[in-house]
């Protein structure tokens, strides 16, 4: 059964929902209304990533996480934390957190450092590949639809022998073949990934997918806004499940369990 990561920005520039949850007040009524709608865990990010998005300091990061990290540990809610900065993945880590999703893939050396000091208290680890490897997505990339699948497939061998020989247990560490721009600027790339994801399946099944609105499903349907996504993502995210992904992670999830159940419905 798929696990449902409900998304919430902490930020003031993401790219579909910045600002709207910035103050606390507000987020502590999302996230209770993500559980309400189905979400199985919380994703928490307070550091945008967008081609857009601006780099703000690890305090800052920290500080807008702390509250509502023991807001949701009074309530007994699994929290993942969306963070590349060693810092903030430290004090995540020391939280108890049940999750820690890195968009950089946990490239960062002095990542890895604290990842191997905590290797006996460590929450699930989501390594997330990207085009550039980095801390902001950003539109130059090399990636074809030809390519992509070996290209996500070496990075993920790389990755976890890093991990394996820092004995990190296998069922702690999940793969992301991130999305959008990623991957590329051009969504048959990231239709590419949807469409043969049975391929990277076969050797990672700890798989993590976040379609939610994101800018190829605009581009496909002809440059759309974030939140005229929905149908797009909607059918992307049904595709995923129906070839048994293990969790997805997205912003509707109402809009998700209640798909799930029609289709249920029918069977």
């Amino acid at each position: 059964m798929v696990k449902i990561f409900g998304i919430l920005n902490l930020t003031e520039d993401s790219f579909s929902d910045g600002g709207e949850f910035l103050d606390f007040e507000k987020s502590k009524v999302q996230a209770i209304k993500l559980i309400e709608d189905g979400a199985d865990i919380i994703d928490l990010g307070a550091q945008a990533s967008n081609i857009n998005s601006k780099q703000i300091s690890e305090i800052e990061e920290w500080n807008r996480l702390e509250k509502m990290i023991f807001f949701l540990k009074e309530k007994n809610i699994s929290i993942s934390v969306d963070t590349f900065k060693p810092f903030v993945i430290e004090k995540s880590i020391l939280a108890n957190v049940d999750y820690i999703n890195n968009i950089n893939g946990f490239e960062n050396k002095e990542s890895m450092e604290i990842i191997k000091k905590y290797k006996n208290k460590l929450p699930n680890l989501i390594s997330m590949y990207s085009h550039n490897l980095g801390d902001i997505a950003i539109q130059n990339s090399n990636l074809k639809k030809e390519t992509v699948i070996d290209e996500i497939l070496n990075f993920f061998r790389k990755k976890e022998k890093e991990f394996l020989e820092i004995s990190i247990p296998k069922e702690k560490i999940i793969f992301d073949t991130g999305m959008g721009f990623f991957l590329s600027p051009d969504y048959e790339v990231s239709i590419e990934v949807i469409k043969k994801i049975d391929l990277i399946q076969n050797e990672f099944p700890n798989l993590l997918l976040s379609v939610s609105r994101k800018s190829f499903i605009g581009n496909l349907l002809g440059s759309i806004p974030p939140k005229e996504r929905e149908i797009g993502t909607l059918i992307f995210e049904l595709e995923l499940i129906k070839k048994q992904i293990s969790y997805i992670r997205t912003h509707n999830v109402k809009q998700l369990k209640h798909a799930l159940k029609v289709l249920d419905s029918l069977k």
